[in-house]
């Protein structure tokens, strides 16, 4: 069974990416691609729900099972189909824009970006949704579209991790459910034997894999985060430094105090004052000038 919506792109030019077609591909043994392209700006996005099916790369063929899937960006030459034996069922999306060169970025660089896809409940809800509100035909839903495209590709994009990628595909978005859990519970005690035993593995090891994922060591991503929410508080509230220092987590407010400087080149005091206080600011700048 092939099921589509099919969608006129919108006067409105300024969409960073706009679904021009979703489908539903199920019960179809024979359902292959081999070597059809599309043009500039135009971008074929699969997800797999259930069965199997299978991509070429250029590395050589890919199985892809339920929560794998696969990007085509503009220009490239598309070989993928269903295995006869066990046919997926798959759900696609046709875009269109340019701000999807920005979104993907490298993924849309040289090969076809194949991929496994976290949170699938909540991605495949969402493109439930896109596909109940292309079926109304309402100019009405235009902005719906363009925002539940936009969710579903930043789903993609923050939540997946690259089928070609020599890490674990199971450990690497541990790490990356460990860092969600980080930048939410910052303000809290998080001992990193506590985290690395959320992701199965030792400490070092963990520490070892989260520096390659993240770019930085855990307590470096953790004191960034702190650092983060102490700007909001610094800003937004009256409540003295020290006090700010425990309320995001750091123990000694000292230390609070040099990271902070480290990361934003001036102390919290320094920092609240320029923005507390921005005219008198400004007009002192200008008596220096």
């Amino acid at each position: 069974m092939y099921e589509a919506h099919f969608l006129a792109w919108p006067d409105f030019d300024r969409f960073p990416v706009y679904p021009v077609g979703i489908g539903h591909i199920y019960d179809e043994p024979n359902h292959f691609v081999n070597g059809m392209r599309y043009g500039e700006g135009q971008y074929n996005i699969h997800f797999v729900v259930k069965g199997t099916g299978w991509l070429r790369t250029k590395a050589g063929s890919i199985e892809l099972k339920p929560g794998m899937g696969f990007l085509y960006a503009e220009d490239q030459y598309q070989h993928f189909g269903a295995d006869p034996d066990d046919p997926w069922e798959v759900w696609w999306i046709y875009v269109r824009g340019e701000g999807m060169n920005d979104l993907i970025g490298d993924k849309r660089v040289g090969d076809v970006w194949a991929f496994a896809y976290s949170r699938a409940e909540r991605l495949h809800a969402l493109l439930q949704e896109l596909w109940q509100a292309a079926a109304l035909n309402d100019m009405a839903e235009v902005p719906r579209h363009a925002a539940l495209l936009y969710e579903i590709v930043l789903e993609l994009i923050l939540g997946s991790t690259d089928l070609d990628a020599p890490s674990e595909p199971g450990l690497v978005q541990a790490i990356k459910r460990a860092a969600d859990f980080m930048r939410m519970h910052c303000a809290k005690d998080l001992p990193l034997q506590k985290l690395a035993d959320q992701c199965g593995v030792s400490p070092a090891y963990f520490s070892r894999t989260f520096h390659a994922q993240m770019g930085m060591p855990p307590l470096a991503y953790l004191n960034r985060q702190r650092i983060e929410l102490s700007k909001q508080m610094l800003i937004t509230t009256t409540k003295p430094v020290k006090q700010i220092a425990l309320e995001v987590g750091f123990s000694k407010p000292s230390y609070f105090i040099e990271r902070f400087r480290l990361a934003e080149g001036v102390t919290p005091a320094l920092f609240r004052d320029r923005y507390m206080r921005p005219e008198e600011d400004a007009s002192q700048q200008q008596q220096q000038q």
